[in-house]
């Protein structure tokens, strides 16, 4: 198909990386790469354990569903609209071209354009052979593009995860062309690990983080990947990147592909993020993984070239240790499962052999190979294995769908062992434009892939920092990662903590009466919530046990199962099952009761004494005190998110307009009348709401901070603590407003702060170098800051901080009798939670020091593995 010639220039310069192509090692459709993956491990340790093998992904993984390795338009649930506006293919441009080292601006129809002008050249050099290609100059001339794509589906691939931990995978996001013949763009990013020193363990808050995706809503998991891709995120104390990023998809890491239809035939093309003569970001065309030049599979022609023959001899030469990557299943085990096969094999050929371009095309299908010296390869492989019923074509079919085109469609039924068939794209796509899967994806590699990262997780979360996994919300994390206390889904728990171990059985310890005793004896529990005096634990199936203060939830679950997820405020639960439907328990008055009785709901919110539960559809329901937020919700829809105070919620539109209603000295009333807001924070009385351009429009109680919000825009954030609010600037500087007893004066005049932490009554901000300033109420944590750096970052409860240092060390300060003295000595801490009143500090290996006021009971010394 592409005669080969010896090209004079075979230096190619690159301005990004240094790194040659056959260094590269990239997964192609079928789910294969050129490095050993978890994948690889997975399969091992099956039959490790049982080497006959036999046992299929058939059933599907109870820990991991689909909802956690694919989301595509067109589910169930899914809001088509608020996918295209949270994924669209401008947006994935402007991060990859500000995530650049470009020195000259270009827009993203120029970095499109890079990609587009590729596809109408004729040649390109692999090593020093030039390769002829198909000028495809429809696809080339394409106009538009940028706002005539949508998002057709995202990929979890954490299957293709370095078995040696390099890196964690690729995550992928899939755009079609709306009109005009069918064009897609396939986003591939290979994802860092966020913990490298900890090998392919530190993969585990990423597997984790698609974990949680499954079980949420389509709403809730669109939001969360949309700051997996574009913003980043914190998941469990780790920094989770953005996978969007130019360095995500250039030489050495992910890749960018195309698959068109405008041009005949189909074809698939691959492509890098670099830098050209210019500075400007753009696509440079790269060679297809796993896709041999055809002629390499051909017997040699009168008319082939001196190279193409010495090329061949070269294949040849290596295509035995191709064949035992072929055949990697049957040498695992001796009765591989037809879904042991289909996902077990690669060809995992050098980079000097592949192509540039992939397609549908009988010419280019491998599988069609008439060099004996291949066929005889094979068939030795096949004896020396004594894998009788096998045969060389088989074997060839194998490694055709390891190619785009095979995998794609050219293998679609083709015999790969006795009685096993290659599985049926969906013409020439595994998800098409409207978002429908192939059966080769949901019968086949999606059963797998969640076998896989279950499989990880459950072995990996006994290895994590998480021996001991706490409520799903703290006192430090209410204050410090929701933007306002009665933000956070959850309220803490005052008096007592409460734990979940790898099996799932639960130790609790503090005030008897608010939950410290009579935690559940069983295990199996996923995860811990709180009111302010009571736990709520979760199961796999969806059942809920709960304990403490009885008229705080701690009595009254529900006795049936299938829910989803825990809600709560300060003295009643909420729980959702998968159909939308609530149920609620705990103090009448303030929500134990009156939860609405229809379903299609997606998420509940809550004041201090109130809920309200969103649809789909953006209309509320609340219930609870009525004169705090219980009642007076508005009557129409289009809202995406509520927030709230401790007696008051607003409501936040996709157009940026705010709707409040609960008591009016805590913000129910007052709310700005214009648009364009994109997110609202509160302490205990006030709102403070953030427009795209950094400006702030505060209301509520006056001596809480709906008054003296600053004038000036710019601002990136906004922290806060009860009574005071603190805006931080992109430059670092901090303004702060609302009780000058609480921080709402005295905040630092210089820059460079990147967080800022509170208690009740004080702020402490943290720069990059890990220095800290504080100020506020002096009992509670606004005086005796740590002098030196290093700290990497600050928890908190009541009244008391204490700072992280990268070797595990800390400091604490505030009120000593709730923590601000006692911190322990020595290091090797990776973690702390609180309560009102203590702290708890987790190392590695399980042990916990605590501190602060004695919550009664008895801390847990030993691991959570041994016990």
């Amino acid at each position: 198909m592409n005669p080969i010639s010896l090209s004079p220039n075979f230096a190619r310069i690159l301005l990004l990386s240094t790194a040659l192509i056959v260094s590269i090692s990239t997964a192609i459709a079928g789910g294969r790469s050129g490095e050993r993956n978890l994948m690889d491990d997975y399969l091992q340790s099956k039959t490790s354990v049982n080497s006959s093998a036999s046992s299929a992904f058939s059933q599907q993984s109870t820990l991991i569903n689909n909802n956690a390795l694919v989301f595509n338009r067109g589910a169930t649930s899914v809001d088509n609209d608020d996918f295209d506006k949270k994924f669209s293919l401008a947006k994935t441009l402007t991060n990859i071209r500000n995530t650049s080292n470009a020195t000259t601006n270009s827009s993203n129809a120029q970095l499109l354009n890079s990609l587009l002008k590729t596809l109408n050249v004729d040649s390109k050099t692999n090593g020093f052979v030039k390769m002829d290609l198909q000028k495809r100059a429809q696809e080339a001339s394409l106009s538009g593009l940028v706002d005539n794509m949508s998002p057709t589906a995202i990929f979890n691939r954490f299957d293709l995860s370095s078995s040696s931990g390099q890196h964690c995978g690729e995550y992928r996001v899939i755009y079609h062309k709306n009109n005009g013949g069918r064009f897609f763009l396939i986003f591939e990013a290979q994802y860092p690990n966020p913990e490298l020193k900890k090998g392919k363990a530190g993969c585990f808050a990423v597997a984790d983080f698609w974990k949680e995706i499954g079980g949420m809503n389509k709403t809730e998991a669109l939001a969360q990947l949309e700051k997996f891709f574009y913003q980043g995120l914190e998941h469990k104390g780790v920094q989770l990147p953005a996978a969007i990023n130019f360095a995500h998809y250039t030489h050495g890491t992910g890749q960018v592909r195309s698959n068109a239809f405008i041009n005949s035939p189909w074809q698939l093309r691959e492509f890098k993020t670099d830098i050209n003569t210019k500075g400007e970001a753009v696509f440079v065309a790269d060679s297809v993984k796993s896709n041999p030049l055809a002629e390499l599979f051909a017997k040699e022609g009168s008319l082939d070239s001196d190279s193409l023959k010495d090329l061949r001899v070269d294949f040849i030469r290596d295509f035995s240790g191709y064949v035992d990557n072929l055949l990697a299943p049957e040498k695992r085990a001796t009765n591989p499962s037809s879904s042991d096969i289909i996902n077990g094999f690669g060809l995992e050929n050098d980079n000097q052999y592949n192509e540039f371009q992939s397609d549908s095309s009988a010419s280019d299908n491998t599988a069609n190979a008439k060099n004996t010296n291949l066929k005889t390869i094979i068939n030795n492989k096949l004896a020396a294995l004594n894998l009788s019923g096998y045969n060389a074509k088989m074997i060839m079919n194998r490694a055709e769908a390891m190619s785009c085109g095979g995998c794609h469609q050219n293998s679609n039924g083709a015999e790969i062992a006795p009685n096993v068939k290659w599985p049926p794209s969906k013409f020439f796509v595994h998800v098409d434009e409207r978002g429908n899967l192939s059966p080769a994806l949901t019968k086949q590699f999606l059963p797998a892939r969640a076998a896989l990262l279950a499989d990880y997780w459950q072995k990996t979360v006994d290895k994590t920092v998480e021996k001991w996994r706490f409520a799903e919300v703290d006192y430090s994390s209410a204050y410090n990662d929701f933007g306002g206390l009665h933000n956070a889904l959850n309220y803490l728990n005052n008096y007592a903590f409460a734990t979940l171990k790898a099996d799932g059985s639960i130790t609790a310890w503090g005030a008897s009466w608010a939950g410290g005793t009579s935690a559940p004896s069983d295990n199996g529990y996923t995860k811990i919530y709180s009111t302010a005096t009571a736990f709520a634990a979760l199961k796999a199936d969806g059942s809920i046990t709960a304990w403490g203060q009885s008229d705080r939830g701690g009595t009254g679950a529900p006795s049936d199962n299938g829910y989803t997820k825990i809600y709560s405020n300060g003295w009643a639960f909420a729980t959702l099952k998968a159909d939308g439907s609530i149920k609620a328990w705990g103090n009448s008055k303030y929500g134990g009761t009156g939860a609405p009785s229809d379903n299609g709901y997606t998420k509940i919110y809550s004041t201090y004494v109130a809920f309200a539960a969103l649809k789909a559809d953006g209309s509320i329901t609340a219930w609870g005190d009525s004169d705090e937020g219980g009642t007076g919700a508005p009557s129409d829809n289009g809202y995406t998110k509520i927030y709230s105070t401790a007696y008051a919620f607003a409501a936040l539109k996709a157009d940026g307009s705010i709707t409040a209603w609960g008591d009016s000295d805590y913000g129910g009333t007052g709310a700005p009348s214009d648009n364009g807001y994109t997110k609202i924070y509160s302490t205990w009385g006030a709102f403070a709401a953030l427009k795209a351009d950094g400006s702030i429009t505060a209301w509520g109680g006056s001596d809480d901070g709906g008054t003296g919000a600053p004038s000036d825009n710019g601002y990136t954030k906004i922290y806060s603590n009860e009574a005071a609010f603190a805006a931080l600037k992109a430059d670092g500087s901090i303004t702060a407003w609302g009780g000058s007893d609480w921080g709402g004066t005295g905040a630092p005049s210089g820059n460079g702060y990147t967080k800022i932490y509170s208690t009740w009554g004080a702020f402490a901000a943290l720069k990059a170098d890990g220095s800290i300033t504080a100020w506020g109420g002096s009992d509670t944590g606004g005086t005796g800051a740590p002098s030196g750096n290093g700290y990497t970052k600050i928890y908190s409860n009541w009244s008391a901080f204490a700072a992280l240092k990268a070797d595990g060390s800390i400091t604490a300060w505030g009120g000593s009798d709730t923590g601000g003295t006692g911190a322990p000595y020595g290091n090797g801490y990776t973690k702390i939670y609180s309560n009102g009143t203590a702290f708890v500090a987790v190392k590695a290996d399980g042990s916990i020091t605590a501190w602060g006021a004695d919550p009664g009971g008895i801390t847990p010394t030993s691991n959570a593995t041994s016990d």
